[in-house]
């Protein structure tokens, strides 16, 4: 892998050495494969049946709801995307606005998407060493799968975005169909007690204590918003793609709209599979597309939805692995982090550095826990494992949304170019009320320890984040200066403030 180590330099030639590609080839489908690359599968496998449990046959419409939010959310960003963008993504869109607010953003952003990304590896490993297990009757260790994932996805994504977006985009289409086939053959069946609208009336939802009918909608909205989340990371290949201003945006709205018609498949066909009135049954299922696969179709299909929802994983892993790197990358480049991360391969110019670097925090935590592991009984693997992945999760999850807000406030300088378009406020209101309701959902009522590290991390990031911050603000303003300018290759891509957003 031989790569160019050149510093960072301030010169317009210094600045294009650095540009990720040989040139733009990327289209709208490359970009949407990045972003549908966030886990559709994965999340109909392991996020769906804790809508089931909030808001119990009402499910469909929490996700109905949640999806409508998201959609306001991917529209408020796309009004960023119009107006260019790089490798950097979320820091690129924010810190010409405000490099300060830009550069603090990034730290929560970037750290968010990198928990996510190491922990993922550890869900990979266990999906990997429970089909072994149960197919091929093999007891295979859950790290030598992430270890092998983690070589695949390394390889993949320096050999070059392109092959890493149509890897993504393959791999995701070929993950889909089992789960179309399952949602299909249910609904086709009418499931248990058939097909019914009661799946969108609130009054679907279990009793409550309160008696509010509607009660449990409320928490099935804030797991529906999680099946969501990363659905924006297209915008890390702005300098990239052939034409960003417009295949970003179509790519965000897109992979909205595509996958919010997918969950409302998936989340119905299991709602009436299992029956309206069963959704603790639902809830409470280790692996309920399974379940459901085996009683509507047959148990091939069940060995084909756990391969699809490995697949999937591996997906997921991979784009996360594009977003992180290129972030860093884009930080690295204007010096705010150190110049190793800046460092692309001089044969496919991808981030080698930043991959490296996401690369090495996934192999230290892979390797924490393998050694914590040779004390506990075998039992007890799965169970650990799982809880560093749920407060892991719970990390980049909270970093994220909060980041989604901070992108609703900054965008009201847009509203205010053109306030006669007064339709947009109601966008603005639903897209900032949708991660206001994840994080609420998240810390209220306020989960136990071990879970709870998850917040006081959350909380201690933000802090590092400002902190961080102030120090370039105040000790190396030129750095925060040459922040908010564009790279020459952007200069084209970049509408003027004055044009107000469509």
């Amino acid at each position: 892998m031989a790569s160019t180590s050149s510093p960072v330099s301030t010169s317009p030639a210094g600045k294009q050495a650095q540009r990720l590609g040989h040139r733009p080839i990327l289209t709208t489908w490359d970009a949407i494969a990045q972003s549908l690359a966030i886990g559709p599968i994965f999340s109909s496998a392991f996020v769906a049946f804790l809508i089931a449990g909030s808001a119990g046959g009402a499910a469909p419409l929490s996700t109905l709801i949640g999806a409508v939010g998201v959609l306001a959310l991917g529209w408020l960003i796309s009004m960023y995307a119009r107006r260019g963008g790089g490798a950097g993504a979320i820091y690129d869109y924010l810190r010409r606005i405000n490099p300060s607010f830009g550069l603090f953003a990034a730290g929560m952003y970037f750290l968010g998407a990198l928990t996510l990304d190491a922990g993922g590896f550890l869900v990979i490993g266990l999906l990997g060493a429970q089909v072994f297990a149960t197919y091929l009757n093999l007891t295979v260790p859950f790290w030598v799968f992430s270890f092998v994932a983690l070589a695949l996805i390394i390889t993949v994504n320096y050999l070059g975005i392109r092959i890493t977006t149509r890897a993504q985009l393959t791999l995701s289409a070929l993950s889909v169909i089992p789960l179309i086939i399952l949602a299909f053959a249910i609904i086709a069946q009418g499931g248990n007690g058939g097909n019914t609208l009661q799946a969108f009336n609130p009054a679907s939802v279990p009793a409550v204590p309160t008696s509010v009918p509607a009660a449990g909608i409320f928490p099935g909205i804030l797991f529906a918003i999680t099946l969501f989340i990363g659905f924006e990371t297209s915008a890390s290949l702005g300098e990239e793609t052939r034409e960003p201003r417009r295949s970003i945006p179509r790519a965000v709205i897109g992979t909205v709209v595509i996958t919010g018609i997918f969950y409302l498949l998936v989340v119905y066909a299991s709602d009436i599979g299992f029956g309206l009135s069963n959704s603790a049954k639902w809830a409470s299922d280790p692996a309920p597309l399974d379940t459901l696969a085996t009683r509507y179709v047959g148990s091939w299909l069940a060995v084909l939805v756990d391969i699809a929802v490995l697949f999937d994983a591996l997906v997921v892993m991979s784009a996360f692995m594009a977003t992180t790197s290129r972030g860093l990358f884009a930080l690295a480049r204007h010096e705010l982090l150190p110049a190793p991360l800046a460092r692309i391969s001089s044969r496919f110019r991808t981030p080698l550095g930043s991959i490296i670097f996401v690369a090495v925090v996934a192999v230290a935590l892979l390797v924490i826990l393998a050694i914590t592991q040779a004390s506990v009984s075998a039992a007890a693997v799965p169970t650990n494992v799982l809880t560093v992945f749920g407060i892991m999760s719970t990390i980049g999850s909270l970093l994220i949304e909060l980041i989604y807000i901070g992108l609703c406030i900054a965008a009201l300088r847009f509203l205010l170019q053109d306030p006669a378009k007064w339709w947009r406020w109601l966008f603005l209101l639903v897209a900032i009320v949708t991660p206001i309701l994840g994080i609420y959902g998240s810390i209220v009522p306020f989960p136990a320890w071990p879970q709870s590290l998850g917040i006081y991390i959350v909380i201690a990031v933000v802090v590092l984040s400002l902190v961080w911050t102030l120090v370039n603000r105040f000790v190396f303003p030129q750095r925060l200066g040459r922040a908010s300018e564009p790279h020459p290759w952007e200069v084209e891509h970049i509408e003027t403030e004055a044009a107000p957003a469509s």
